[in-house]
């Protein structure tokens, strides 16, 4: 789906001035993207001098995320809206039309009860509100695109806590989820990466041997028509799979986009081309 770009002043004197000498290019606009989770919060020491009498310090909200979110605030090319998990229950859009707003949506650490569901003030209405999980895979159809990030709550997760599994966002994903309560194969003595597409613009250009070391990833089944970036070398598991679904399109990464599973990955040199290009792919359609 061909979606409107926002042209800085600087990109329409650019392309004025091919035009006028017969070489006319398109100067592409900025890639808006909804990411969503990779937060926590962390509550310090509780003490309590009676039943009446307690005191908590230390509360501390953290994105494990903000790295590579503030390199992306820092490029031109890219507007970032960034949406904590438990804000995700009220503030997530509710239909594909709403999701337009977005040109990718990343879901990263975020289980799906989060977005299927609402607040206690809508769920004692019936019906609720929309299906967001099937907004989401309509929104791919349509023209959208989405990029789940792995973790311990995103695709099946530790314990199932993700519960992506026969989910309408599985659809749109280029994997399946595998049927267990529990998909992490945690790595502490750490596994590398084997490139399959070097040629691909997510990979292209980016030294990968010595590539970066993973401390864990989720488990994941790529579908037939998958196309598989990137596996681990120790084990064949996928760690990057992309498709086209219906006229949009998504991208699976299994490891983390942060630590502790991409403790490495994260201060890697080529962290930030990768997701630079991994965005430019899925935004340019």
């Amino acid at each position: 789906m061909s979606k409107p770009r926002n042209q800085s002043w600087l990109g329409l004197f650019v392309m004025t001035a091919l035009a006028a000498g017969g070489l006319m290019a398109q100067i592409p606009g900025k890639i808006r993207v909804l990411y969503v989770s990779d937060s926590a919060v962390t509550a310090g020491t509780v003490s309590a001098s009676s039943n009446f009498s307690y005191d908590q310090r230390g509360v501390m909200v953290e994105n494990a995320a903000q790295k590579i979110i503030d390199a992306w605030r820092r490029n031109p090319r890219y507007e970032v809206t960034y949406m904590t998990g438990w804000d995700a229950l009220a503030k997530f859009p509710e239909t594909p039309e709403a999701l337009k707003a977005y040109d990718v949506v990343i879901l990263s650490d975020v289980d799906s009860d989060s977005i299927v569901l609402y607040p206690p003030a809508r769920s004692t209405r019936a019906p609720m509100g929309p299906n967001r999980l099937k907004s989401i895979r309509d929104y791919v159809w349509q023209g959208g695109a989405l990029a789940m990030i792995g973790g311990y709550a995103t695709f099946v997760g530790r314990h199932n806590a993700g519960n992506w599994h026969r989910t309408p966002v599985e659809e749109a994903l280029p994997v399946d989820c595998l049927s267990v309560d529990d998909d992490r194969a945690e790595t502490p003595e750490g596994v590398t990466v084997e490139v399959k597409d070097a040629k691909h613009p997510i990979m292209r250009g980016i030294e990968w041997s010595p590539g970066p070391i993973f401390n864990g990833y989720n488990r994941v089944t790529p579908k037939s028509a998958g196309q598989v970036l990137a596996t681990f070398k120790e084990t064949g598991d996928p760690l990057v799979v992309v498709w086209t679904f219906g006229k949009g399109r998504a991208l699976a990464f299994t490891s983390d986009i942060a630590p502790h599973w991409g403790a490495g990955f994260q201060d890697w040199k080529y962290y930030e081309q990768f997701w630079n290009q991994a965005l430019d792919w899925l935004g340019s359609r």
